[in-house]
């Protein structure tokens, strides 16, 4: 169960996020600039795209079906950790189409950890959503997985920055 409902919150950020990409390249555009990847606005648009078609299809039909997400995050995992080793120079990670988005730990955690439970979704043939379950359990389930997108999307893209703002320098 508890690789289901990471997933179904993992598949949920995904979309918002690649909605974000697709409204506003610009910050995603800068992000893979400076990791010297392509970075056209149309090829963000195009992976903004993809993100959200990988959520809506992992959520929709689960199972193998949720492997496009789970590359994705491979992906996300893969440059952000190189963005925090200094690899990749640069403010933002540009993941939420925002300037002020900077790559942090908790980013990599949350990367790993939708990683790890999509795979499981993936490998044990299950679904994020129990659509095979009564309405009202699956509009739970989704409910669910979209208060949980938003409280992630807010330690993403939140927190680093109130933290780095405490912080003593």
């Amino acid at each position: 169960m508890l690789p289901a409902a990471v997933s179904a919150i993992a598949l949920g950020l995904l979309g918002a996020a690649g909605v974000a990409k697709t409204i506003d390249p610009v910050p995603t555009v800068g992000a893979l600039r400076a990791a010297r990847l392509p970075s056209q606005p149309w090829s963000v648009r195009l992976l903004g795209g993809t993100e959200v078609a990988a959520s809506i299809v992992g959520l929709a039909f689960g199972g193998p079906w949720v492997s496009g997400a789970a590359l994705l995050y491979l992906g996300f995992l893969a440059f952000t950790w190189l963005a925090l080793r200094n690899v990749v120079p640069g403010q933002s990670c540009g993941c939420f189409g925002r300037e002020d988005t900077p790559p942090s730990w908790i980013h990599v955690g949350y990367n790993l950890a939708g990683l790890i439970a999509l795979v499981s979704v993936v490998v044990g043939d299950g679904s994020p959503i129990p659509w095979d379950a009564p309405m009202v359990e699956a509009a739970l389930y989704l409910a669910y997985a979209a208060v949980g997108s938003f409280v992630s999307y807010l330690l993403l893209a939140r927190l680093p920055n109130n933290l780095a703002a405490t912080t003593p320098r």
